[in-house]
């Protein structure tokens, strides 16, 4: 029996519609990919020399005594910065970012949550949140990280936290975005690190630069940590966009195979009909 066509019809239209507009956020997340990398680029030199510079004095072995406390790992609690997206379409993203949070995360750690989703599911698993902020759709601003920052400068420098942390979607590239974990305070050296031959002279002292140069560290690093959740989330929902336009399409050549097979069988069956029927007349 030939199936409802005006079903059929329903269908086809539903499935390209969904296409349509699969592919139109498809677009809309590949061009702020584009205008993240260039930020990504511009941020990235002011990022290196700072990270250097406080490198380059943890790396000196004549100081080790005066800056200890900046890299001393002691036990206690943390806090933990969690950044999502504020909205879905992006594939697995969210649920591989909780599984790191859920297996980092301990009882008594302090959470701040930066997007819809890290909010939702911070309060989900009963976690300690002590704010949280929007992740936004657009490029997040330099300017905008003060208030979230300010919350571990103060828990941090007060000692009620022995660590700083960061659970954020890295960008790899646009096939593979990866859930980390990044420990910010205390600040690591960097076994990698290479010093050129200059010697160098602090002034006032080389524990006073290190004390002035921490905040912008921590903003640096922070703020890498945001523009990489950013870019992530545009390239998952890119990804999953695709999959999205792709899947439908096949779907709507499916339906539309069907349409025009059982619009045939039924043509032809109407034929029948009234050959039977003259056959009868006669």
């Amino acid at each position: 029996m030939a199936q409802n066509l005006q079903q059929l019809k329903k269908r086809i239209k539903t499935s390209d519609s969904i296409a349509q507009i699969a592919k139109a956020m498809e677009m809309i997340a590949a061009s702020k990919i584009r205008k993240a990398q260039d930020s990504v680029e511009k941020h990235n030199p002011y990022a290196r020399k700072i990270k250097y510079m406080v490198q380059r004095i943890l790396q000196d072995k004549d100081l080790n005594n005066g800056i200890e406390r900046f890299s001393m790992e002691r036990d206690g609690k943390k806090l933990i910065y969690i950044i999502s997206p504020d909205k879905g379409l992006c594939g697995g993203l969210v649920v591989n970012l909780f599984k790191k949070v859920s297996a980092y995360v301990q009882s008594g750690d302090y959470v701040v949550a930066i997007g819809k989703k890290a909010a939702n599911e911070a309060a989900r698993y009963d976690y300690n949140v002590l704010a949280s902020f929007g992740m936004g759709t657009s490029f997040p601003k330099y300017d905008g990280i003060y208030p979230i920052i300010d919350i571990a400068k103060k828990f941090y420098i007060s000692g009620e936290v022995a660590k700083v942390s960061v659970i954020y979607t890295g960008f790899k590239n646009m096939l593979i975005q990866e859930s980390i974990i990044e420990e910010i305070f205390p600040v690591k050296s960097d076994k990698s690190f290479k010093e050129n031959e200059i010697d160098y002279i602090f002034e006032p002292d080389p524990q006073q630069v290190l004390k002035d140069l921490l905040p912008y560290y921590f903003e640096v690093e922070f703020y890498s940590a945001l523009m990489n959740a950013y870019a992530s989330e545009q390239a998952a929902r890119m990804v999953a966009m695709k999959n999205a336009k792709d899947n439908a399409s096949e779907i709507s050549a499916s339906l539309t195979n069907i349409y025009n097979k059982s619009r045939q069988e039924k043509i032809t069956n109407e034929i029948l009909c009234l050959m039977n029927l003259e056959s009868g007349s006669h």
